[in-house]
């Protein structure tokens, strides 16, 4: 009864194209419920698919190459990033060893920074003991240097003022030096003597007429000048015209009195000058 309904309906091609497919998928639709709108609306859209289609492989084809040359540029650019990353990061390793290699440094110089005060601290006292000792004019030199330093002075001026002390003493020390000064007399009255030293142990003095003469000599309590009517004067008179070159350089004996426990001894010294005032 179905063959012979449908051999004596004429169905266009299409809509036969669409009934088959009706069929095919299992759907019973009846035929007279595809209207002929109907069958062109969807022979429109199927032929607009079609045309995308074909223009999407087209376009594809078209931006195929350009593409893959941009992915080949990606992967081209990846690798240059990874290899900056294990630069940085060996840039990193090596910041870290010589971070590491810098606090180690540090370490020690404040180690020895910490020695070189305790060290100083010491030669400081030291230097405070010797300088009640020193002879005057090399007690004045000391003062001198000791008004560089400030209220707070960093260890670096405080080294350098505690050596330039010793060269001082040092200096003073190996040489023969003249001075002149007022003294005060046993009686109080100021006297202006020349005095010559022979390094830092002792020094003699004289006026200018011999009136007044003795020896000078640190002890216990510092430096501390006797007048002594014992000391040849002349002698005195006689070293001094030398180191000033009044006279020809000869030798000359001084004493030296060695005081301790409160009694004196006396010797005497030889000497030869020939050289300038200082």
């Amino acid at each position: 009864m179905k063959m012979a309904l449908f051999s004596s309906i004429q169905i266009p091609y299409v809509a036969m194209k669409w009934l088959l497919l009706f069929v095919v998928s299992g759907v019973v639709v009846p035929i007279y419920a595809l209207e002929v709108a109907q069958v062109d609306q969807l022979t429109r859209q199927w032929l607009d698919i079609e045309k995308q289609n074909s223009q999407l492989q087209k376009d594809w084809h078209i931006q195929e190459p350009l593409l893959t040359q941009r992915l080949v540029l990606l992967n081209a650019e990846k690798k240059q990033l990874t290899l900056l990353i294990d630069i940085d990061g060996q840039k990193n390793e090596n910041v870290d060893g010589k971070r590491k290699t810098l606090l180690e440094q540090q370490t020690r110089l404040e180690q020895q920074q910490f020695e070189l005060e305790q060290q100083l601290a010491l030669l400081t006292n030291q230097l405070v003991y010797i300088e009640q000792l020193l002879p005057p004019p090399l007690m004045q030199s000391w003062h001198k240097e000791q008004q560089v330093l400030a209220v707070n002075p960093d260890l670096s001026l405080q080294l350098q003022v505690a050596l330039a002390k010793l060269a001082k003493l040092a200096e003073f020390e190996q040489r023969i030096s003249l001075h002149e000064t007022p003294l005060t007399s046993p009686q109080g009255k100021d006297v202006l003597v020349k005095q010559l030293y022979l390094g830092t142990g002792i020094a003699w003095f004289t006026s200018a007429n011999g009136e007044y003469c003795g020896w000078g000599q640190a002890d216990e309590n510092g430096w501390i000048w006797h007048f002594d009517n014992d000391v040849n004067a002349t002698e005195i008179k006689r070293a001094i015209a030398i180191f000033e070159k009044k006279q020809q350089a000869d030798f000359t004996e001084l004493p030296i009195k060695l005081v301790k426990n409160s009694s004196s001894e006396a010797k005497s010294v030889t000497i030869q000058k020939n050289e300038g005032k200082s």
